[in-house]
């Protein structure tokens, strides 16, 4: 069974919820919209779909079919500007937002609603944000979907996660104002109600570690010390675990504060550093606001190495107003309207404008004749089928949901869990690849190549990992050859593959692993990746490359790569690594101030990611090797001023 029609999929979940249509409608769209969705006479949006699907008690993030390319435009951008604005990159992400208003928000009231979260988030990391209005702006994207706000007990409602995301900042900005009654209120009555609906447990731990960040500002600031530090670390390590980085700077640096009026100053030394340092090497200003929070706040002298890296600057966005939504469409549309884009014509209009062939698109997935059926929708694919069509076209996958059989989400589930499962954990990791094996039959190719992929990382011999590795890539690019890389379009799991066989070949012969390296760089940039596409695997191409040229002693290579850097260094995870053996290659070059600088960076990262064993290495022999201190106690504590206003400002 393949992607299923969303009207079907909403009407059982209504009726599974026990919901009419006109309970089901209600504040999203007009009942008989919803009938002609059901019945499969109209379509509906992605955002519309995930409202709709919300309000059933059931959460996803978007149901892949389009009324118009703008429609998709619009869906897609939203979830970059997320992007940008989890790794702190405040300019692209405001660019994002103007497009998308250029593009009317697609004429969706969801998408705007989106929107204007997003340029809530983007204020409030700022450091510009004018709370009051920020406040007003939040309360009216709620009453787009949710009129009655004010009433509406909120563990009544199903809410979709742009409207639970919306209680949330609504709770923050409630606190900022002094409101600490409503942000006490609001963040309760959060917590309650994800604890009590279904989610995916990567959904729910990002919305409960959002929810968190609040609740421990409001913890500071009625001067529960011992609960704040409970929440932000427990939600810390969380985040860690997930390989989530969007909040680990706020959830550390919170965490920090708990420590501190703890009396625990060494801890709270550490985790400032960590957070102030791991901020500052992606250019974050965050960075800035923890140490104007510092100075500001806790009568604190900052000394030594910390005074000698600048403030990122604090760059205020403009204020955006809000309009009539009257006019705006709810997201259905004619389902046969020509201007529909369906998953088929998705694919099709993307590698249209790559100007890329049908042979080169499905080359070891499936025919080109299937591929053409797709596009003309007489034939619908299996979800990993679009999944990698997608990822070729440089697309992520992972902003859509897909439904499928009882088989395929099983097989989903397994697949998101050994993609999270850390690379030391062999048994679990082997536990999964069986369940999974038992579940696929000779069609379920791509899943088969993914498990054959993890099976062969858990070898400890190197011929026989490079060996299981060559098999897993062999089932959809047979006879792969890295001089000819240009002539293949590549999915995440096959980029991820090679990235493997690299690190295996540069094992046994740097030399030549360092060339496919090489390689796998040249084919970054001349096919068009998107940013939410790259980040999966080119920091991982980068760092390793990087680690083995240091090896080698090519540290003038090194060097030549920075201008890579700033794509590399959006994921957290991989940032103290390539640090890590950047600050050591200027060491060796003598060129001992940046060193020191970028030291900093490695340490500080890996801390930040708790990889203590890499961070203590890096320490001893950054020490050893340039003379170069990363932790000295160079922070002066002096008595607090008290915290009962301090999230007011």
């Amino acid at each position: 069974m393949s992607v299923q029609h969303a009207g079907s999929i909403i009407r059982q979940a209504r009726l599974n919820a026990g919901l009419t249509q006109e309970q089901l409608s209600d504040g999203v769209c007009s009942t008989l919209s919803l009938s002609r969705i059901e019945n499969g006479s109209a379509g509906v949006s992605p955002a519309t779909f995930q409202t709709l699907m919300a309000h059933a008690g059931i959460f996803c993030e978007a149901y892949p079919t389009f009324s118009t390319r703008a429609d998709f435009d619009c869906f897609y951008a939203l979830k970059e500007v997320r992007f940008y604005l989890d790794s702190w990159q405040l300019t692209p992400a405001c660019q994002l937002l103007d497009h998308i208003e250029m593009l009317n928000w697609a004429d969706n009231k969801f998408y705007y609603q989106e929107w204007l979260l997003l340029h809530c988030k983007l204020q409030l990391r700022s450091g510009h944000a004018n709370h009051a209005h920020t406040y007003e702006l939040v309360r009216f994207a709620l009453k787009i979907t949710r009129s009655d706000i004010d009433n509406a007990a909120i563990h009544s409602l199903f809410l979709s996660s742009v409207e639970i995301e919306l209680f949330i900042y609504l709770a923050q900005e409630a606190l900022y104002l002094g409101d600490t009654a409503t942000a006490h209120h609001v963040c309760q009555q959060i917590s309650s109600y994800l604890s009590a609906r279904s989610l995916s447990f990567l959904e729910r731990d990002r919305l409960l570690a959002e929810n968190a960040v609040v609740y421990t500002k409001y913890l500071l600031t009625v001067c529960d010390y011992k609960s704040a530090l409970e929440l932000s670390d427990f939600y810390r390590h969380q985040m860690i675990l997930n390989l989530d980085d969007g909040l680990i700077h706020e959830l550390t640096f919170l965490t920090a504060l708990g420590y501190y009026y703890m009396g625990q100053q060494d801890r709270f030394l550490t985790l400032f550093k960590t957070a102030f340092f791991s901020a500052h090497s992606i250019n974050s200003c965050y960075a800035t606001i923890c140490r104007n929070y510092v100075s500001n706040h806790l009568s604190a002298t900052l000394v030594e190495d910390l005074n000698l890296f600048s403030d990122i600057p604090l760059i205020s966005f403009p204020l955006k107003l809000p309009i009539d939504v009257s006019s705006m469409g709810d997201g259905t549309y004619d389902f046969f309207s020509h201007k529909v884009l369906t998953l088929g014509g998705l694919i099709r209009s993307l590698r249209k404008d790559q100007k890329l062939s049908q042979s080169a698109l499905c080359r070891g997935l499936c025919s080109k004749s299937k591929l053409s059926k797709i596009e003309n929708e007489t034939q619908q694919p299996d979800i990993i089928l679009a999944q990698t069509l997608l990822q070729r076209l440089g697309i992520s996958d992972l902003v859509f949901t897909f439904y499928g059989s009882e088989k395929e989400n099983k097989l989903q589930e397994l697949q998101l869990r050994l993609a999270k499962t850390r690379m030391n954990h062999k048994t679990l990791q082997l536990d999964l690849v069986k369940k999974m094996e038992m579940l696929c039959n000779s069609k379920d190719i791509c899943y088969l190549q993914f498990a054959a992929y993890k099976s062969a990382i858990c070898e400890s011999d190197n011929d026989q990992k490079l060996k299981g590795l060559k098999n897993a890539l062999f089932m959809t690019l047979p006879g792969f050859q890295f001089d000819k890389i240009l002539d293949y379009r590549l999915s995440w799991i096959e980029l991820t593959i090679l990235n493997n066989i690299c690190r295996t070949y540069a094992t046994i012969n740097p030399t030549h692993g360092i060339y496919c390296f090489y390689k796998l760089l040249e084919y970054t940039s001349h096919v068009p990746l998107d940013v939410l596409e790259k980040k999966r695997s080119f920091p991982v191409t980068l760092g390793m490359l990087i680690r083995f040229l240091y090896t080698e002693n090519r540290l003038s290579e090194i060097v030549a790569l920075v201008p890579l850097f700033s794509d590399a260094i959006s994921s957290m995870y991989f940032t103290g690594n390539i640090f890590s053996h950047y600050c050591q290659a200027l060491g060796s070059l003598g060129l001992t101030n940046s060193a020191k600088e970028f030291a900093h960076y490695a340490y500080y990262n890996a801390l930040l990611m708790e990889d203590i064993y890499n961070a203590s290495g890096l320490k001893n022999d950054l020490k050893k090797n340039y003379n170069i201190s990363v932790a000295a106690q160079n922070f002066c504590h002096k008595f607090s001023k008290s915290l009962s206003k301090t999230f007011r400002k």
